[in-house]
């Protein structure tokens, strides 16, 4: 019996307690899951900044020596007299090949104004393969990368370079000049292919017809525009989840290989 001014008190029952346990991990359930959530979006949209990017640089970079393959600046291969082209180094000749997965450029590094006293130049200086000195008429002369070319008053001088791109493994990688081993430009590469626009004949401008994938030793003066098609993944071998963005570049020759 309760005395006179005494107060009930009612406690928490066993089922009031667990449902407020349970509500309380529902709650504490969708605050991680909301926050694993967020990490994955910014993760994700981290590794597309990265890929796009990625993107941006190698293609600006192909397109850059793509569109170059073949100027050798004030010569014409095509028009030069036959003493002076057999002068020439034989790669001059077919400036773009692709060939055992390799993509193949030749074309001048830049054209410096005539030379003004009699001097000794190194292609290696201009970061070329090939140095040629020539008063674009008549007469060149040629050094490769660790000769000495002599040079004189009025000369013109056209630093000459290759540059090779190859897939390897997932990582699509270059070398310069022929020297030294390939370096990588940029890894999870799912793919890298090639294709030439060629012109009917050699003294034609426009593309006929598809794109092709092999390129001929004898079409090298029918190509008109490269078409290169990448693809880049967070995880190129493909296993699980697996996110891919496809990119294409068309570069059309500046010269036209004319």
């Amino acid at each position: 019996m309760k005395g006179r001014g005494s107060i009930g008190q009612a406690g928490v029952g066993l089922v009031e307690l667990m449902v407020a346990m349970t509500i309380g991990l529902l709650l504490v359930a969708g605050a991680v899951q909301q926050l694993l959530a967020n990490r994955s979006s910014y993760m994700l949209q981290q590794q597309l900044a990265a890929t796009q990017e990625n993107a941006r640089f190698v293609l600006a970079r192909l397109g850059r020596d793509i569109r170059q393959a073949g100027a050798f600046g004030c010569l014409d291969l095509q028009r030069l007299p036959a003493p002076m082209a057999a002068q020439l180094p034989a790669p001059l000749a077919t400036p773009i090949s692709h060939s055992a997965g390799v993509l193949r450029l030749v074309s001048a590094v830049t054209v410096h104004d005539p030379v003004h006293t009699a001097d000794q130049r190194d292609a290696a200086g201009y970061d070329a393969r090939w140095l040629l000195a020539t008063n674009c008429l008549d007469e060149v002369r040629v050094a490769e990368a660790g000769e000495t070319l002599a040079v004189a008053p009025g000369d013109i001088l056209i630093p000459v370079r290759k540059v090779e791109y190859r897939l390897a493994g997932h990582n699509l990688q270059v070398r310069t000049n022929g020297a030294g081993n390939f370096e990588t430009l940029i890894e999870g590469v799912a793919s890298f292919g090639v294709q030439f626009g060629l012109a009917a004949s050699a003294d034609e401008d426009g593309v006929a017809g598809a794109y092709v994938t092999t390129l001929q030793p004898d079409e090298g003066p029918r190509v008109r525009s490269v078409r290169i098609l990448l693809a880049l993944s967070d995880n190129p071998a493909g296993h699980g989840q697996l996110r891919q963005r496809q990119y294409t570049l068309v570069s059309a020759l500046r010269n036209r290989l004319e």
